[in-house]
């Protein structure tokens, strides 16, 4: 555990959450009769990111699932460069009824937080307090079940609590979907292994991957939401570590299973999103590592860019401004990190 509590290094920038109530969408959810009273069920949100290839078999699996959803929430975050076609997510099979969906147009190039807080704030505003599971645009359901089996969890476990579920690569291996943290030079060598799937009990772990995670951001005061100080990536581990220090369990569950296309949902590498994964991986380093962790991994992320840069010229500017941005010494200090803390 972590007794060392957020915001106190010097030297580290803070960024506001995004406020619960901002309004990212019109209109009622589909039907327009509003969600179930008390919460039942569960909405699937997902962020979609040139995802256009893998988001059909996603939505074909949601819709054979033995228990019905409640609601499947995409957020595009490539309206423009590559919008989410909706009628590419109605199953063609004329058995398969389709699961209630709505489309929400994100922010060109929004990374995995951002259109995940702007789903939740969406929800909130349409009186949503139950659970949401994040999904990846990248992962399959095949066995039917996995909904109500994890409806089944949820409903035993204290609400504040964030749930992962196993997840599995294409060969069926388990991946390290989470895992313990150990703020040294090694913060995540303790990782989820084969083994931990015999557990017969939800495993208490430090955290999980936003790949396939449960929350009920009602139950957390301010609702829980990611941290746009991380524009791409780190967004996950950084919510599971702040809200573990104010009690919330940090569960993981064997089953149910979902397996992960991995590399089929995120669209190609860019210098954009080599500068905001640098940005993102320096700040998490600045707000839960020691200093000396902090130091030498920054020198050695930046040896190792510089003796790369006559190779990749176009990565190591990316990684470089990255670098100054984290720290605060250039670069668009609004872009997906949100304004700066006093």
């Amino acid at each position: 555990m972590l007794a060392r509590r957020l915001g106190t290094r010097p030297g580290v920038t803070r960024h506001p959450l995004p406020s619960p109530s901002a309004r990212s969408g019109d209109g009622p959810p589909p039907g327009g009769e509003g969600f179930p009273s008390g919460g039942e069920g569960v909405v699937v949100v997902t962020v979609a990111h040139h995802s256009g290839a893998v988001l059909p078999a996603l939505a074909r699996d949601l819709a054979r699932q033995d228990r019905p959803l409640t609601l499947w929430l995409v957020v595009d975050n490539s309206p423009r460069a590559s919008p989410v076609a909706a009628d590419a997510l109605v199953p063609a099979e004329p058995h398969t009824p389709p699961c209630p969906l709505r489309l929400l147009p994100g922010e060109e190039g929004d990374g995995f937080g951002a259109g995940c807080n702007r789903a939740l704030a969406w929800l909130d505003d349409r009186g949503w307090g139950g659970w949401v599971w994040l999904l990846n645009p990248d992962t399959a359901l095949p066995r039917g079940d996995e909904l109500r089996r994890l409806e089944e969890t949820l409903a035993r476990v204290d609400p504040r609590s964030l749930v992962g579920t196993a997840v599995e690569d294409d060969s069926g291996e388990l991946e390290a979907s989470g895992g313990w943290f150990r703020p040294g030079l090694r913060f995540r060598s303790r990782q989820l292994a084969p083994l931990h799937a015999e557990a017969a009990e939800p495993l208490r772990l430090d955290w999980l991957s936003g790949c396939s995670l449960a929350l009920r951001p009602s139950a957390h005061q301010p609702p829980a939401r990611f941290d746009p100080a991380f524009p791409l990536y780190y967004e996950d581990m950084d919510l599971c570590l702040r809200l573990q220090r104010l009690g919330t369990p940090v569960l993981w569950l064997p089953e149910p299973r979902v397996q992960h296309r991995r590399g089929q949902g995120s669209g190609s590498a860019s210098p954009r999103r080599w500068r905001l994964s640098t940005v993102s991986y320096l700040r998490f380093l600045r707000r839960h590592c020691p200093g000396w962790v902090v130091g030498l991994r920054t020198l050695r992320l930046l040896a190792v860019t510089t003796l790369r840069l006559p190779l990749r010229p176009n990565r190591g500017r990316a990684v470089l401004a990255g670098v100054l941005e984290a720290w605060g010494w250039g670069g668009d200090q609004g872009e997906g990190g949100g304004a700066r803390r006093p």
